[in-house]
């Protein structure tokens, strides 16, 4: 099952309404989520105009999707009004920056406004191999291609490192894990609602896990993301 399928799912199991899509792009995974409110955020939005016409036939709600250019910082930071008027969020799909920071900012930003039995899913999450983790701002440079052993042209970067930090930032107000479908599916649910929606970056925790290698993580991705197998999709679509 990979992200848009899972995602799919839960909407039709559900009476959720509101979808956000932090690193939107090319629509291949938003365009289909048959959702009432849609919102997508990139920087750099390049969706085919055959692609936006063959699902607004499928599904006529996309219609009054809102299309944010804005890098998702800026997002949150400005557009709060129109985040509070949506009331709350329902799901949320992170596939932005492929990098520690800007996964962690998506997910804690999103979690001001996720109703408390919503769900915040993460793309990359668990690299195939060391080449596809490595560090890069947008994506790797032919240089660091050229360097990273292994090189396929596949790109998760350091996503998973987040999933690290909430497990151990956020142990009793927050469900996290990593599904093993879909290059990695992190999923973070609350486990108890939140009395505070007040979230910021632990700078102690964030050096300590960025401190984390891939072989680290991949030497017990059990403790150090919550690796769960993919059959764990099922369970998590048989909480809603």
């Amino acid at each position: 099952m990979d992200r848009i399928e899972l995602i799919q799912k839960i909407f039709q199991k559900t009476e959720f309404e509101n979808y956000l899509e932090i690193g939107c792009q090319t629509g291949k995974s938003f365009l289909p989520i048959r959702a009432k409110n849609k919102t997508a955020v990139d920087p750099v939005f390049k969706i085919p105009l055959g692609r936006r016409f063959k699902w607004l036939f499928k599904w006529p709600a996309n219609s009054k999707a809102r299309y944010f250019t804005l890098e998702s910082d800026v997002f949150f930071d400005s557009q709060k009004a129109y985040l509070q008027n949506l009331e709350q969020l329902d799901v949320v799909l992170v596939d932005g920056l492929h990098n520690f920071r800007g996964a962690l900012h998506d997910v804690l930003h999103s979690l001001v406004y996720l109703s408390n039995d919503g769900i915040i899913i993460l793309h990359d999450c668990y690299p195939p191999h060391e080449a596809a983790s490595i560090y890069a701002d947008i994506f790797p440079t032919e240089e660091q291609q050229q360097q990273a052993k292994g090189w396929t042209g596949e790109w998760c970067g350091d996503v998973w490192k987040s999933m690290a930090y909430l497990l151990e930032k956020y142990p009793n107000l927050l469900d996290v894990g990593v599904i093993d479908t879909d290059y990695g599916l992190g999923y973070v649910r609350f486990k108890t609602a939140p009395t505070s929606r007040e979230f910021s970056v632990d700078e102690e925790l964030f050096d300590k896990i960025n401190q984390l290698s891939y072989s680290d993580m991949k030497s017990d991705p059990k403790k150090i993301i919550n690796l769960q197998p993919a059959s764990y999709c099922e369970t998590i679509l048989s909480l809603y």
